[in-house]
C-alpha cells in the first residue's frame, strides 16, 4: 500500500512524500518539492486525480501541483484575498473552491487555467458568505451542488450552487465562537461537525431544517431508505 503525504514548510516550499507503505514509516522512495511564490496556507489533494495538488498562498493565488512529473506549476489562479481553504468538487473532477480572508468563496474550473495568474482566468461565480474570513468549506459528498462554509463571524451556512448561482438555504451561530472547522460524514452526508474556538464538537443534521430537506430531496430520500434498512 502506498500513501501520497504532503509537508509544507514557511520558505514558500511544497514538499511531497510517497510513502512505499504505512506500516514501516518513515520509507521514504520518492520526494517531490515545488517552490512556489509565497507562503502555503492550505493544501487540497485532487478527488478524481490523486497526483493533482491545490496550493494556496499569502501573495492570493493558487495553483495546481502534478506530484507524478514534480515540474513547477503551470496552472495558477489569482483570488481576492488570501486563502483561507480549499475544496475540490467531489462531483465534478474539474471545479474547486477556495475560501478567502475577505469572508468570499469563489469557485474555478481547472480546464480554464491559465500559467499567468496576473491575467488570470475569472472564477466561475464569486460568493459573498460571511462577514469575515471564511475558514473552512466543505462539499456534501452525497449532494451535489450542496456546500457548506464556516467563518470567524461564528457562521455555519449551507449554500446551493446550482447553475454557478449560490443561493443561501440554511445558516446557524452554533455558540462555539469563531468556527475553524466542518466537514460533512462520508457515511451519514446529512451531518456536519462544526468545531469553534469554545472547544467542544457539534454535529448539525441539516435534514432537521425544512429548508435543505425541500431542496435536496435526493439527500433526505437517502436518509429516509438508511432509516428503513436499520429497522430491518
Amino acid at each position: 500500500m502506498s500513501l501520497p503525504v504532503e509537508v509544507l514548510t514557511v520558505q514558500s516550499k511544497c514538499g511531497i512524500w510517497k510513502l512505499q507503505n504505512v506500516l514501516q514509516l518513515p520509507s521514504i522512495i520518492q520526494r517531490r518539492q515545488f517552490s512556489l511564490p509565497s507562503l502555503v496556507q492550505s493544501v487540497a489533494w485532487g478527488l478524481h486525480s490523486p497526483g493533482l495538488l491545490l496550493s494556496g498562498s499569502f501573495d492570493q493565488s493558487v495553483v495546481l501541483l502534478d506530484w507524478r512529473n514534480g515540474t513547477d506549476p503551470s496552472n495558477r489562479w489569482s483570488v481576492a484575498a488570501i486563502v483561507e481553504s480549499l475544496a475540490w468538487d467531489p462531483h465534478n473532477e474539474h471545479q474547486f473552491v477556495v475560501s478567502l480572508k475577505n469572508g468570499t468563496v469563489q469557485g474555478f474550473d481547472i480546464r480554464a487555467a491559465t500559467s499567468n495568474s496576473t491575467s488570470g482566468s475569472k472564477p466561475s461565480y464569486t460568493l459573498h458568505a460571511h462577514d469575515k474570513a471564511v475558514t473552512s468549506v466543505s462539499f456534501n459528498p452525497s449532494a451535489p451542488n450542496l456546500l457548506a462554509t464556516s467563518s470567524n463571524d461564528k457562521m455555519v451556512k449551507l449554500w446551493d450552487l446550482s447553475n454557478n448561482q449560490p443561493s443561501c438555504v440554511a445558516s446557524k451561530n452554533f455558540e462555539c465562537g469563531r468556527v475553524f472547522s466542518i466537514a460533512f460524514s462520508e457515511d451519514n452526508p446529512s451531518l456536519l461537525a462544526v468545531g469553534g474556538k469554545k472547544g467542544g464538537l457539534t454535529v448539525w443534521d441539516i435534514l432537521s431544517e425544512p429548508s435543505v430537506a425541500q431542496s435536496f430531496r435526493k439527500l433526505s430520500n437517502q436518509k429516509s431508505e438508511a432509516n428503513k434498512m436499520q429497522t430491518i
